[in-house]
């Protein structure tokens, strides 16, 4: 009987195989990840605007213009998306911005919109010299045949210019927007209640540190991989030629 009971003390309970602090905490995990998808949302709408305006203020004839677009990619692209973070949460109070409001009955955290702010500058920046690029990439003739035919500027950057270089893009545009939504882990450190924001409470009340961040490594596979497969998708759909051209190259697409 005391062998017995000495057995039974040893067994490991069934609540300390590997993975339960994930199974017991899941739903923490769930509400981060709805967290992170929200918020990589919004500043995705973000950086799209502010990337799109950057790139055609680049490719502008307007010489004041395209120093204030230059100065802006150059700001956000040569300093740590950390910072930058801290420095909109922290600093937009002081200086009077309000970053806590009502949007349609939602109340939107401070932390939650200037990590959008921040995630969403930082990546437009990128994305504006992406989208500049495929600017680039389109013969001027196109433009100058589109300008003939009696379209203006706007018009012309609108239905034969724009529609030619997204296409183009979409690849790096893809990246972009992966790496953005990895990004988004370090906006738990201004109390954003996204998926490392979770981990970490989950961290903190199991103290299965392997356990819990191993996890995460899956979640966020759960969230980019479809993503990239979307991107894939995309690209073939609105870029055949290109895609086309890779396979007959020997990638795989």
């Amino acid at each position: 009987m005391i062998l017995l009971a000495e057995a039974n003390a040893a067994a490991p309970a069934v609540s300390d195989y590997f993975g339960s602090a994930i199974v017991e905490y899941l739903p923490y995990f769930l509400r981060g990840m709805l967290m992170t998808i929200n918020i990589s949302f919004w500043a995705a709408i973000v950086s799209f605007a502010i990337g799109l305006v950057v790139a055609v203020l680049r490719v502008t004839p307007s010489g004041g213009l395209k120093v204030v677009a230059t100065a802006f990619t150059e700001f956000f692209r040569n300093t740590p998306l950390y910072v930058q973070v801290l420095v909109f949460y922290f600093g937009l109070p002081k200086l009077g911005i309000q970053l806590k409001f009502s949007f349609f009955g939602i109340e939107v955290g401070d932390s939650f919109s200037a990590g959008t702010l921040a995630l969403g500058l930082y990546t437009g920046a990128y994305v504006a010299e992406a989208i500049r690029s495929g600017l680039l990439a389109i013969p001027r003739g196109q433009g100058e045949a589109a300008r003939s035919l009696g379209l203006s500027v706007l018009q012309t950057l609108r239905l034969v210019v724009l529609p030619q270089a997204i296409r183009l893009v979409l690849p790096p545009l893809g990246n972009l927007y992966s790496a953005m939504l990895k990004n988004s882990a370090l906006l738990s450190s201004i109390g954003v209640m996204d998926l490392m924001f979770q981990a970490d409470f989950v961290n903190n009340r199991t103290f299965k540190t392997f356990e819990v961040f191993t996890s995460v490594v899956f979640f966020y596979l759960m969230l980019t991989l479809p993503m990239g497969w979307f991107v894939h998708w995309l690209e073939k759909k609105y870029n055949p030629l290109r895609a086309k051209t890779l396979r007959l190259q020997g990638a795989r697409i």
